[in-house]
């Protein structure tokens, strides 16, 4: 509850402040922007966190709600503590009108995103980040995490397999070797201490959203997330001065690409980078606040705090910079450049400190001409020094020639007359096209490997007809984008983040829709480019294109909206399985499942977590000698009378088959999906678990069975149990929870006797009613072979519940559990 209000302090400040800002714009742009920035605040705030290795969800909810706070502190400075100007707030800045596209096409939208993605556990992106937030939530928030159950092993073979078992399984917890050049890693923590793959500020998200929604509903937030990025899309097509028909075409464009679409119902972090150049090109176009252009660098700053692929895109926001200033000649611009390469290498060495062996995974790429893992540091920083000072010199020298009568409009009217300039517009459009069409040519031999071409993804995500018209239409008139600056940026954008993306970074994509994520991104881009190229033709051009790129993209999208992909479990099951676990035991998982639920059953329950060894057949023996209770967590079917079943469920296993795809485009239209069986039992020789479900017949003192439990209804209910004796923790399971307050008491006292031997009282409050009550015994009340529990407890009419009801009730007895105490 106190975080929930962290939260909401957070985003009422951070909401105040754009209102604050944004003063002259409508209501809901100022609101949409006020939630774009309590996300980035909670990223650089998490991101500081993580540096310092001092992160938990608290802080990072507190930091984030102090930078919205000091932000609008800030404004109530700025503004001599008036920062709304209610005449005008009156008058037209709550007008919903001018807002109609982006409402009514989120509206429409939100349906085929609501439907997120399950779990998917260790081996890929989107599930390590899961895990990783499931950590978060349950307390594990170190940097460096470690299984202790590895110190506890005895023999040689267990260490072994052990350590086989967390690198072959655990795809995902990163464990440098013994030559990896390292600042953080501490080796002497143990041999199978791990650092989580990824730059975790995404899943401080995760984690953050599912604690106040629940774990199940942790990617909730992404669909906030694309539902601001249509209304960003809007606000930079009426930034660009464009028809109401041109923001309508790109808004839809941008809500029905495919992409878009599956990364919003997945856990990937390329929803968030969508907004990251979209927010970039919106402040830069944006001529209501022509001085404040230097927003821009916000979404570059969090950028630098949510993902190491910065650098890819670096020399694209310097260049724009660049040009912005020679064109305008103003003084923010010139400060940007520098801060944007010194902001660079400070993210560099945040994510080195935090995750470095992820973050020289992301540079492998560079790692040519001698530079590698041990020296990529000093050359990014005499790289970073070098530009530092390169554009210092571009200033000096741009400044030194500029005349004092310069005019920011002649010379962008100068540059759209220029042949030349148009000339080289044009070369910048074609020439990559160019490039790749003949790489394609020369590679493949057909369309089913051409087709995964990264140009023919920006096409048929965007219609398949638009971008190829869009493209064309630049060409035969590029002054439309060489008259004004703020259009220029939207044409460098596409050149740098599509074609020269599509040419140099990622010249195709062999897996849709995993590796077809990095579009996502750069999409809204492309959608905004080619509308805009279209925009003189109006709605008799644009929309039987658009419609005609709808229709294509109809199939795909129903089948994104009606299914889940890269789901290998149920969050509701992987709930489930909890509730079966206390932290005292140990679980053995099978194989099958030891990726998935290692370390999500191991932070949400406590217990000790060991991997089956099919090849050990005294494994569970001795487990079970060292830990007392062992669960046995396998798709099998286990017959032994030394297991008894606790749990069995049906869980859909969904991927991509890679197989059932479009004709034009490889993008799915059927997914792989399989049903497990997954049980849990429990492990003990003598059968020291009774259920009432189960042993019904060993049961007195107790009313009629009721689903999977039953009332005692007698002062002194008692239960047959086979033993032997040994010190024992026993846990009594309700089966439901006790009207209390009906009952006219605050606790309820149950009190256990084995074989007429007091051995303890527990009450059942409001903190456990419905759940378990824990006991010990010791072994010199226990005789081997049969005892005899007697459960006392004070009786209730349960007319107070329903006046029909005659009976007299005690407690709703599920199950009673004998565990040999560790």
């Amino acid at each position: 509850m106190i975080f929930a209000l962290v939260c909401l302090v957070g985003v009422i400040f951070s909401v105040l402040s754009t209102l604050a800002w944004f003063r002259k714009k409508n209501f809901l742009e100022a609101f949409v922007m006020g939630v774009i920035m309590w996300f980035f605040a909670h990223i650089v705030a998490s991101m500081g966190l993580f540096v310092i290795d001092r992160y938990t969800i608290f802080r990072a909810g507190c930091g984030a709600a102090a930078i919205s706070a000091a932000v609008f502190a800030v404004m109530l400075f700025r503004y001599n503590g008036k920062p709304f100007r209610l005449h005008h707030m009156i008058k037209d800045k709550y007008s919903i009108r001018n807002m109609l596209i982006p409402i009514l096409i989120s509206l429409i939208a939100v349906p085929f995103v609501s439907a997120k993605n399950e779990f998917f556990g260790m081996g890929q992106d989107q599930g390590v980040y899961q895990t990783q937030a499931i950590l978060f939530m349950n307390g594990d928030t170190k940097r460096q995490k470690d299984l202790s159950e590895y110190s506890d092993l005895e023999t040689d073979h267990e260490r072994e397999m052990f350590r086989h078992d967390v690198e072959e399984e655990l795809r995902g917890y990163d464990i440098p070797n013994e030559d990896y050049s390292d600042t953080v890693y501490d080796r002497s923590v143990s041999d199978v201490s791990g650092i989580i793959h990824g730059i975790p500020t995404y899943s401080a998200l995760l984690a953050m959203w599912g604690t106040l929604f629940g774990m199940e509903n942790m990617q909730g937030f992404e669909t906030i997330i694309y539902i601001c990025l249509i209304f960003l899309v809007h606000f930079i097509c009426r930034n660009l001065k464009l028809k109401d028909v041109t923001s309508f075409c790109a808004c839809v464009g941008t809500a029905a690409a495919p992409v878009v679409i599956w990364v919003a119902k997945s856990s990937l972090t390329e929803m968030i980078l969508s907004l990251i150049p979209v927010l970039f090109l919106y402040f830069l176009t944006d001529d209501e606040a022509p001085d404040s252009k230097w927003l821009s660098v916000i979404p570059i700053a969090v950028f630098g705090c949510y993902h190491v692929s910065l650098y890819t895109m670096l020399p694209m926001f310097v260049l724009i910079y660049g040009g912005m200033y020679v064109f305008t000649r103003e003084r923010q611009y010139a400060v940007l450049m520098p801060v944007t390469v010194a902001g660079y290498l400070g993210s560099y060495f945040m994510m080195r400190q935090i995750q470095p062996m992820y973050t020289m995974n992301n540079y492998s790429p560079v790692f040519f001409a001698g530079v590698n893992v041990n020296n990529i540091t000093t050359v990014i920083t005499i790289v970073s020094a070098a530009a530092f000072a390169a554009v210092l010199l571009f200033v000096f020298i741009v400044n030194k020639r500029t005349p004092s009568n310069f005019s920011a409009t002649k010379f962008a009217r100068g540059a759209g007359d220029s042949k030349v300039f148009n000339m080289l517009l044009r070369l910048m459009l074609i020439l990559p096209t160019a490039f790749i069409i003949v790489r394609a040519v020369l590679k493949y031999s057909g369309w089913s490997e051409a087709s995964h071409l990264t140009l023919v993804g920006f096409a048929v995500n965007t219609g398949l007809i638009l971008f190829p018209l869009g493209v064309v239409f630049a060409c035969i008139s590029p002054k439309f984008f060489a008259e004004r600056p703020q259009k220029l940026v939207l044409f460098i954008m596409f050149f740098y983040c599509i074609l020269f993306y599509s040419m140099f970074l990622r010249l195709e994509i062999q897996h849709y829709y995993y590796y077809s994520r990095y579009l996502a991104p750069f999409i809204p881009i492309a959608m905004i480019f080619c509308a805009a190229v279209l925009d003189r033709f109006g709605g008799k051009l644009l929309i039987p294109v658009t419609a005609a790129g709808i229709i294509y993209l109809v199939p795909y999208d129903t089948f994104l909206m009606q299914n889940k992909d890269d789901s290998r479990i149920e969050w509701s099951i992987l709930s489930d399985l909890t509730d079966f676990v206390d932290e005292n035991d140990c679980i053995v998982i099978s194989r099958g499942y030891v990726s998935r639920l290692w370390l999500p059953m191991r932070s949400m329950t406590g217990a000790k977590i060991v991997p089956e060894d099919e090849n050990d057949p005294e494994q569970i023996e001795r487990l079970a000698a060292r830990y007392g209770g062992v669960l046995v967590l396998t798709d099998k079917s286990l017959y032994a009378e030394d297991y008894t079943l606790v749990y069995s469920n049906v869980l859909h296993h969904i991927e991509d088959d890679l197989n059932t795809t479009g004709k034009i485009a490889p993008m799915s239209l059927g997914y792989w999906s399989v049903d497990e069986d997954i049980r849990i039992y429990f492990y003990d020789k003598y059968r020291f678990m009774y259920t009432a479900a189960e042993d019904y017949d060993r049961m007195s003192g107790v009313s009629g069975l009721e689903s999977s439990f039953c009332w005692t209804d007698s002062e002194e209910a008692q239960v047959e149990c086979l033993l032997y004796p040994d010190d024992y923790n026993i846990t009594l399971e309700l089966g439901g929870a006790l009207p209390l307050d009906m009952i006219g008491t605050d606790s309820f006292e149950v009190t256990l006797l084995l074989d007429g031997e007091k051995v303890g009282t527990q009450f059942i409050t409001a903190d456990n009613n419905g759940g378990k009550l824990h006991y010990r015994v010791d072994e010199d009340k226990i005789k081997d072979g049969e005892n005899v529990l007697e459960i006392q407890t004070p009786l209730w009419k349960a007319a107070v519940l329903n006046p029909a009801d005659t009976r007299t009730l005690g407690i709703p007895i599920k199950s009673v559990r004998f565990s040999p105490a560790s």
